[in-house]
């Protein structure tokens, strides 16, 4: 099962940013991450120099569901 974490960004794009801003991090059954997004569910460059502080898990979902990511995305208000 895959995991959904929501963050809050320390660096985005090797800057801090001015206010707090958070997106989702996606995570493998291992607990490496596989994808990053920014607060609108959009994919972003894992290696754009970004940091970041675990703040909740939103849900696990099964990786053969990609629905069950979005549904878990929409519960914490995205889309």
């Amino acid at each position: 099962m895959h995991r959904v974490d929501k963050i809050r960004f320390v660096l985005l794009f090797g800057e801090s940013p001015e206010e707090p801003c958070y997106g989702y991090m996606e995570l493998n059954p291992d607990g490496h991450m596989i994808a990053l997004f920014n607060k609108h569910g959009e994919e972003l460059d894992m290696n754009g120099g970004h940091e970041v502080i675990k703040v909740k898990t939103l849900g696990k979902f099964d990786n053969e569901d990609r629905d069950n990511f979005y549904d878990l995305l929409e519960s914490d208000g995205v889309g």
